[in-house]
């Protein structure tokens, strides 16, 4: 676990408030790009990146849209196809909205264009993912951001929001990166995308990887929506177990969730309707998942803390060998 905020302390990360905010994204699938048109309306300098030149060329050609619980549009005048590509625009904030299974190679690439004074967010679903980014970047350079809205592309450029359960959360780890947390927060704020900084972000990190793991890999073997789980009584109860398991870990770390948890998690994943969970869409599409981070990572602190896991332990391995199995891949297509 990384420490408590504000255990490390470092020097401000100075901003000049006289210029917009210039901010790099990796990652145009919904996060980054809900992200990216919320603070392109607060009047930030964004630039899109992203290793699927078809994305990029829609995002050039005709902007982000995003459809049902939000309606916006805007177009993208910056964008590139490598990380490398971001090296140019001296920017002061980079949001990593990849997958966890691509974090470390992201920076990898992050290392080669460091200008020593932008700082890193993590953007991403998962346990202890910033750590990875304050060994590299240092605590005050590193922030941690919970998104509690998500979607699927409906295209290259159009991203459908199917649900936004305010207010998301972001933190740096170290009080350097305050000022950036402020003003990245006041920026959405300002564009009608609730986000709060709390006293731990940890708490809010384990509550959103509690959420995921308690579904995600339900909907990803069972190749179900959300509301489909949530609605068949077996699989109600399973996602039950899930979280009653995940919270007794989570206790052990000192993590703090309240009395009320239980009853949270289950109204917050029955609001989220016909959603596809993206572990469902990952394997569908052949690509890693983030069960390590969700799951996997439940499963480690249990195990530190000699909690038994087996629920969430089965959902990682179940999730695992649909990652290698052509079978699940031939019955989807």
């Amino acid at each position: 676990m990384i420490p408590k905020q504000g255990e490390h302390l470092s020097a401000e990360i100075p901003l000049n408030d006289s210029e917009p905010l210039r901010v790099g994204i990796i990652g145009m699938g919904p996060v980054g790009s809900i992200l990216a048109v919320h603070l392109m309306e607060a009047g930030a300098d964004v630039i899109a990146c992203d290793v699927f030149p078809n994305r990029i060329d829609a995002i050039k050609k005709k902007g982000i849209r995003l459809t049902h619980t939000f309606d916006k549009h805007t177009h993208v005048t910056d964008a590139c196809l490598s990380v490398q590509g971001l090296d140019s625009y001296d920017l002061d904030l980079i949001i990593v909205a990849v997958k966890t299974p691509s974090l470390q190679r992201v920076i990898e690439q992050l290392k080669e264009i460091d200008n020593g004074k932008m700082c890193i967010m993590c953007a991403q679903n998962g346990i202890d993912n910033e750590m990875a980014v304050g060994r590299v970047f240092g605590d005050h350079r590193t922030l941690r951001m919970v998104v509690n809205f998500a979607g699927n592309m409906a295209s290259d450029h159009e991203v459908h929001v199917s649900f936004f359960n305010p207010p998301n959360y972001v933190a740096s780890l170290a009080d350097g990166g305050n000022c950036m947390a402020q003003k990245f927060a006041s920026m959405l704020n300002s564009a009608d995308l609730q986000t709060e900084i709390p006293v731990d972000i940890q708490d809010y990190v384990w509550e959103k990887a509690i959420l995921n793991a308690a579904l995600s890999a339900i909907c990803a073997i069972t190749r179900r929506t959300m509301k489909e789980v949530m609605s068949f009584p077996s699989t109600l109860e399973l996602v039950e177990g899930i979280i009653d398991e995940s919270v007794r870990v989570a206790e052990m770390e000192r993590i703090e969730l309240g009395n009320k948890f239980r009853r949270f998690c289950i109204r917050y994943l029955k609001n989220a309707g016909h959603h596809r969970p993206s572990m469902l869409v990952d394997l569908e599409n052949g690509r890693p998942t983030e069960i390590d981070q969700l799951n996997g990572r439940i499963v480690y602190y249990g195990r530190k803390h000699c909690v038994p896991t087996p629920l969430n332990q089965s959902m990682t391995a179940l999730v695992h060998i649909l990652e290698n199995s052509s079978q699940y891949f031939e019955a989807t297509g």
